[in-house]
């Protein structure tokens, strides 16, 4: 079925060029191509500073000289990998339309967007993660919200789904996590499952140091701050312009009414109800195991109802996705010396399934999309997005879509 946008634009495009959709300033494609180049730069790195400012904040006494030197480097390097796939991506327009010799309704966004970053130096696998992980949360988001669906639309709206949806999420991660096949980040880390006869079992078996109210305390006050940090670093960002021209205004009424105490209160519930719960088992059957952490996920999943946003929905389903695909990978590569012809198949399946580039992959069609939901859906097209999308392009993106908004209403 074609969409209504996609007849839409076929109608407005007809007879017009990349000049009338990118650059009506510059004469040539060339001309316009040094000039985003030589000029994008700068809003690469202004879009990592969260990345490269809350890490040292959430570490507090663990960082080290030799930390934020590497940490430093690694936001120099994704910050100079994302200006060349916005510089790529942007050429990418340009050079679709000449191949094409007219103004493709998937050659706008999707296609040079999905080319910039296939195209673009490789990350390391944590930064590809970090960058895959998130374009494929905001695709998720757009594509639900975009959705017509009615299933997907009472999904959406309804806060008792979605926060057991989240808490079943968030019981697999920590059962994972708590196996020790898995090693990523999520909200709280466990500790990897002692074998029976290890020393930790006994009375007391709680895998933490100190006693359990001392470790309970500590993770609610660290993550609570924690969440109180990144809410005051958003609010400074929504009103820099106030700040900038009354810097006083960081204490008064409006500032306050800007930051969101909710994601703080998320956390330190999140983390002291996982907390507690383990203590709790492990006292109770002498030591931790990973049912203990399923249980213990499950029930921390509750306060999502406090907080219930795309952001955590999506993270939370995402990060669920990628441990359970991790685990069963690890898992079928552990038994696959002792496995018998017939019952090695499902194994040997999941292994060549592994082998497949999947960050890269999802990375690539994430963004692609965005790009295309960013164009055309902009309604629907995550804030974050937008914005990272104006800031890298220094507003170039912002001019196209305003100019495909115009085209559309001379025929709407």
């Amino acid at each position: 079925m074609v969409s209504s946008s996609k007849l839409v634009f076929d109608r407005v495009a007809a007879g017009r060029t990349c000049r009338d959709l990118w650059h009506p300033q510059f004469a040539s494609c060339r001309r316009y191509n040094v000039h985003f180049w030589r000029t994008i730069m700068p809003g690469s790195f202004k879009l990592y500073v969260p990345l490269l400012v809350l890490p040292p904040l959430v570490k507090l006494n663990d960082v080290t000289a030799r930390y934020l030197l590497e940490h430093t480097l690694q936001y120099v390097y994704i910050s100079l990998c994302t200006y060349v796939q916005a510089a790529l991506s942007l050429s990418a327009q340009c050079a679709l339309h000449n191949l094409l010799g007219r103004l493709n309704y998937w050659c706008v966004m999707f296609w040079p967007c999905l080319l910039g970053v296939a195209i673009g130096p490789p990350l390391p696998k944590p930064l590809l993660r970090l960058q895959a992980i998130t374009f494929f949360n905001m695709s998720l988001e757009a594509a639900v919200r975009k959705s017509t669906a009615p299933a997907i639309q009472y999904a959406r709206r309804s806060k008792p789904l979605g926060t057991l949806t989240f808490m079943a999420f968030s019981a697999l991660i920590l059962a994972c996590l708590r196996s020790g096949r898995v090693k990523q980040f999520w909200l709280v880390n466990p500790n990897p499952e002692a074998p029976p006869n290890s020393t930790q079992a006994g009375s007391a078996a709680c895998s933490h140091a100190g006693r359990c109210g001392q470790h309970l305390v500590d993770g609610v006050l660290k993550y609570g701050m924690v969440g109180l940090t990144l809410e005051a670093g958003r609010a400074v960002l929504r009103k820099w312009s106030l700040l900038a021209t009354r810097p006083t205004a960081l204490f008064g009424a409006e500032f306050r009414a800007a930051c969101n105490l909710k994601l703080g209160l998320f956390l330190a519930c999140y983390v002291g109800i996982f907390r507690s719960v383990c203590c709790l088992c492990a006292r109770r059957y002498g030591r931790e195991r990973v049912a203990h952490a399923a249980m213990a996920g499950f029930l921390a999943g509750i306060p999502y109802w406090l907080y219930p946003t795309y952001q955590i929905y999506t993270l939370g389903l995402t990060k669920a996705i990628e441990m359970g695909w991790e685990y069963c990978g690890t898992k079928a590569a552990d038994g696959d010396d002792n496995d018998d012809d017939d019952g090695c198949f499902t194994a040997r399946l999941l292994r060549r399934a592994h082998r497949l580039p999947m960050l890269r992959l999802v990375q690539m069609f994430s963004f692609g999309y965005l790009g295309h939901v960013y164009a055309f859906y902009p309604r629907v097209s995550p804030v974050f997005h937008q914005k990272a999308m104006d800031v890298c392009s220094t507003d170039l993106t912002l001019n196209m879509k305003r100019r495909i908004a115009a085209w559309f209403a001379e025929v709407l």
